[in-house]
């Protein structure tokens, strides 16, 4: 794919000079475009091949978009859905649409054509944008369904071009129109800019639907642009960072992240080429700021220990020995402690002789800046990033809030998440539940005031989230209110804390605690496939599949390995007396997890029903 063609600015549209209020987010974009006109704003990648955009471009793209959902249509206030991975064009759109006074509707590229046909229903869409022909396949089964969808446009019409429909037409069709429609009606872009109320609704984020159908989370322009410039200002986000962006833009981490580090600090962003060439785009990159969720820190872990257990003996020795030197260096940071002359001498070869070139080799040389979020990570996973000379932290927050809590540079505290970011305040509720005010929280649920109610009173949002707060302000969470197991014994397990412990092993993907109303802990365990299957050649172990992998004795040992040391850490009580590893991955297309890798609990815990019970049979002989 070239580089988009730009549009030659006409009569009327957003001219040079146009000033954006700086409390719309279509007022910030403008507002860089024409303060930053040549300088690179995204990279993106087509066939191996890098693509630059500059915020001229990228300003060209945007009205083009603009004009054309005017074109079809589209009136302040409607919702404009759009389902597809992260790539330009998912920016164009979004922009475009925030541009015309429309909301945006953000859906997981993931999503199943049933959870789509929801969103899209819910949110009242009247034009759904998708990325593909394997996106509009979605469109097609529920289309007959949603009459409120008025056009369907697709970003890359291969294998839908055959399509006889005048409802359905390519992204550049879109923009030819919106062309047409500026000539027309040269001012309607800029009136309705200078229209835009800042408290009004910007797009809906839908939330994972853990515990029920999704509900939408609805942010105002302002409140999350205060909450944005909160989390860039905590995470010290500079204008010449430059950032990679795979995590679904539907999703409001990726929101404050990738798109708020564009418009409000005019970082660069790249586009990952697809979540499976995350590694490889990661060394092309070499980002300056790194976010991720855990589960990606978790497989980039897996992925240095594997890469270094296939070295020579000598490079190996030479790793561990640093290794080890990074964990001391680690624990004297971390305990406030100076650390000696000799320790700093080791650490600076380790440095120089090992870590170094680790860290360019897996394209992590730059980074100055690196959050874990949208789930808990283990503290052993932050520990061996530090240690090899990574800077991780932990950001916090939730598709109603935003970003609220970021771990400081300079005091890292490891099992807690870090300190709220300013304007954000935390206090205790019932059940030890965490309460939040912050400026990002959403104005409510769409359509559902009886959801927000339960969740959003006296400027409280209750998050869910139980936890603890220390003298020093750190938060520290222990597990979802809801989540909370208490078993015959009468003791009370935050199961995600036992869990993360487990999936920082690096055979495992991810663990699912079982013991509401048993007798003892037990576990669902899904291998990591990669790394299990390496483990498996070099030691021997004939397989013919992954299923036959999971069950064979020896894999079996090995993970009953990785369970003890885990029980080693907790109490008698607390310790898992069973486990069952499953014979596949699990998997968002099952239902199994979210679009953000979380585990759905009560639909693994349902599916895997025979199992669970196979665990607990001998205490009920």
């Amino acid at each position: 794919m070239e580089k988009p063609k730009p549009i030659v600015p006409r009569s009327g549209g957003v001219e040079p000079g146009f000033t954006g209020s700086s409390e719309t987010i279509p007022g910030v974009f403008w507002n860089r475009v024409n303060s930053h006109t040549q300088k690179v704003a995204l990279r993106y990648k087509r066939l191996g091949i890098w693509h630059e955009l500059t915020w001229s471009e990228f300003g060209d793209e945007v009205r083009a978009c603009a004009y054309g959902l005017m074109a079809l249509g589209v009136e302040p206030g409607d919702k404009v859905a759009i389902l597809s991975a992260d790539r330009p064009e998912w920016f164009f759109a979004d922009l475009g649409a925030l541009s015309a006074a429309a909301v945006s509707v953000g859906i997981y590229p993931t999503s199943s054509a049933g959870q789509c046909e929801y969103v899209v229903r819910h949110s009242e869409a009247k034009v759904w944008i998708v990325d593909n022909q394997e996106q509009y396949d979605k469109v097609a089964e529920v289309r007959g369904r949603l009459p409120d969808v008025h056009n369907v446009v697709v970003i890359d019409p291969t294998g839908v071009r055959g399509i006889k429909d005048v409802t359905v037409m390519t992204f550049d069709a879109m923009k030819a129109r919106g062309r047409k429609f500026e000539e027309e009606r040269p001012k309607e872009l800029t009136e309705r800019l200078q229209a835009i109320d800042p408290d009004g609704t910007a797009f809906i984020v839908y939330t994972s639907g853990t515990t029920g159908p999704p509900k939408g989370a609805m942010q105002a322009h302002r409140n999350f642009l205060q909450g944005a410039a909160s989390c860039l200002d905590a995470a010290g986000t500079r204008e010449d960072d430059e950032g990679i962006c795979y995590l679904p833009l539907a999703h409001i981490m990726e929101r404050v992240s990738s798109y708020s580090g564009l418009l409000l600090r005019g970082a660069s962003g790249s586009c990952a080429e697809s979540t499976d060439t995350l590694l490889q785009d990661l060394k092309e990159v070499s980002p300056t700021v790194f976010q991720a969720v855990p589960r990606t820190w978790e497989k980039l872990k897996a992925g240095i220990e594997l890469r270094m257990a296939e070295s020579t003996w000598l490079k190996r020795g030479a790793y561990a020995a640093a290794l080890q030197i990074g964990f001391r260096w680690c624990r004297n940071e971390l305990s406030g402690q100076k650390p000696g002359i000799q320790l700093q001498a080791a650490r600076l070869a380790a440095e120089w002789t090992v870590l170094k070139k680790l860290r360019e080799r897996f394209g992590l040389h730059r980074i100055r800046a690196a959050f874990s979020g949208a789930a808990p990570i283990a503290p052993e996973v932050i520990d061996f990033f530090r240690a090899i000379g990574l800077p991780l932290r932990e950001g916090y927050g939730q598709t109603e809030t935003g970003v609220t809590v970021i771990t400081p540079a300079n005091d890292v505290r490891v099992g807690k998440i870090g300190v709220p970011v300013e304007g954000v305040q935390f206090r205790i509720g019932e059940n030890g539940e965490l309460l939040c005010k912050a400026p990002g929280v959403m104005k409510g649920y769409f359509k559902d005031p009886e959801s927000t109610a339960k969740v959003l009173f006296d400027g409280w949002f209750h998050s869910g989230d139980q936890g603890s707060i220390d003298a020093d302000g750190y938060v520290q969470l222990t597990g979802r209110v809801k989540d909370m197991m208490i078993t015959t014994a009468g003791r009370n397990i935050a199961p995600q804390r036992v869990e993360n412990m487990l999936k920082a092993s690096n055979y495992v993907m991810d663990a699912v605690l079982v013991g509401e109303g048993q007798p003892y802990l037990t576990a669902l365990i899904a291998l990591d496939e990669e790394t299990v299957s390496e483990w498996a050649q070099n030691h021997d172990v004939p397989f013919s599949s992954f299923a036959d992998l999971a069950s064979r004795p020896e894999v079996v040992e090995l993970i009953d390995g990785e369970v003890r040391k885990v029980n080693a850490q907790w109490s008698d009580r607390e310790q898992i007396l069973d486990f069952r590893i499953l014979q596949w991955e699990l998997s968002h297309d099952e239902e199994e997890l979210t679009p953000t890798l979380k585990v759905r609990r009560k639909i693994i815990c349902e599916k895997y029903s025979e199992l669970i019970e196979a665990m607990y049979a001998k205490a009920t002989v």
